[in-house]
This record gives C-alpha cells, structure tokens and sequence, in this order.
C-alpha cells in the first residue's frame, strides 16, 4: 500500500467516525419508548414538554374568567367585558410598525 492509499483510507475512516450514529443517541419515536429504554438506559431519555403544564394553566385563566362573568367581580380593577373587548380588539400590525 503506497502513501496515497494509506492517506484515503485514514480519510475514509474519519469520515466514518465523523458521521458515525454511534457516539449520539437516534431520534425515536415516543412508541418505541420501551425498546430505547433498554438500549440506551434511562439517564439517555429527552426531556418532556410542558405542555401539560400549559394547558392546565389556561383551563386555571378560562375557569377564573368564567367565575368573573357569572359572578360579575372585578380583579385588579379588571373584569369580564374588558376582557373580552381586548380579546377582541382589531389590532393593525402595520400600523404599529410604523410606530416602533
């Protein structure tokens, strides 16, 4: 083997480390779950979203804006009508670009 074959193959095997799937951890689907478990241990596993969280926060916000319109109470000088009419609001996005 002469120099330049020794240089290709050096290369080639860079390369192959380079883009090799074995130093980083594949893209699984969530129902394979069990089987990425077993391979790759439990420390590997990606951390979950929040979106439990977010949308338990916007029942909370949808429950107490209910409450404020069935009871007709006012929280920091706040109530259901102005809610409603900021929810509403036609906002002109040209419009305030040119005002930044």
């Amino acid at each position: 083997m002469n120099d330049s074959e020794k240089r290709r193959r050096q290369l080639l095997e860079q390369t192959r480390e380079l883009y090799s799937d074995r130093r980083s951890i594949p893209a699984v689907h969530p129902r394979y779950g069990m089987a990425y478990r077993e391979i790759y241990g439990e420390d590997q596993i990606p951390v979950r979203g929040t979106l439990g969280l977010r949308a338990f926060l916007c029942f909370m916000l949808f429950a107490v804006f209910v409450t404020m319109k069935t009871q007709e109470k006012e929280v920091l000088n706040v109530d259901s009508d102005r809610i409603v009419e900021e929810i509403t609001y036609d906002l002109d996005v040209a419009e305030v670009w040119k005002n930044l």
